[in-house]
């Protein structure tokens, strides 16, 4: 079967390595090049069926998020991946609360975007690490037993600690909410990223959002 792409950016240049490293992974795909919101927004609207759209967030006539949040509302299943030449925490963060299956970074080298491409092919999504400037593999790629099996290992005290990270909340705002001390989140928090395996609040989030889909698909 035909993989249908939108590769959505207004740089000749990295729309011409996105095409490259789609290609590696798979000869048999069709590929449709934009290079503004409202060529994208054309194109989805009269093509049916597609696997996936590359999306840069700073077009012409775009920028920020809104084509993300417009499409995600429109198309809810297509997969979405952002594609910016920031690296920046609060992006990639948005860019998950807003629905993204991944985010990819101008400055990833062709090897590592064909790698997280061939990962969101397969149904998973990829991250980059926001502590270097190389991109890891999310948390999503565990299979949905792992993710399961590793929530069960949380206290429910850790539970509720872990949800109210993963909805954004700050340390200070649990600890009010659950009537315990600042401190004790801390060490609820530290205890949480060592038994599910993640180190930060982005990674969390992921894993929040990948334990919801997965509870979704055994329903």
């Amino acid at each position: 079967m035909v993989k249908k792409v939108v590769i959505a950016d207004d740089h000749p240049l990295f729309r011409a390595a996105l095409k490259q490293a789609i290609r590696k992974i798979s000869a048999n795909t069709k590929i449709m090049e934009v290079s503004s919101l409202s060529e994208t927004s054309s194109i989805l609207l009269n093509e049916k069926n597609i696997d996936l759209l590359l999306l840069d967030i700073h077009m012409s006539d775009s920028d920020g998020f809104a084509g993300l949040i417009m499409y995600k509302q429109a198309y809810p299943l297509i997969p979405i991946v952002i594609v910016s030449a920031s690296e920046d925490s609060k992006i990639v963060k948005n860019a998950i609360d807003f629905g993204a299956s991944g985010f990819i970074p101008k400055s990833a080298d062709l090897s590592l975007i064909r790698e997280a491409i061939n990962i969101i092919f397969n149904g998973q999504s990829w991250w980059p690490n926001t502590d270097s400037h190389t991109l890891h593999k999310s948390v999503s790629q565990q299979n949905s037993e792992e993710i399961s099996s590793l929530f069960l290992t949380l206290t429910p005290t850790q539970s509720k600690v872990f949800m109210a990270i993963s909805e954004g909340l700050l340390n200070k705002q649990i600890a009010f909410k659950m009537d315990i001390s600042e401190s004790t989140i801390k060490t609820h928090i530290t205890a949480i990223f060592k038994k599910l395996g993640i180190n930060s609040r982005t990674q969390a989030v992921i894993f929040a959002k990948d334990l919801e889909k997965n509870t979704k698909q055994e329903y």
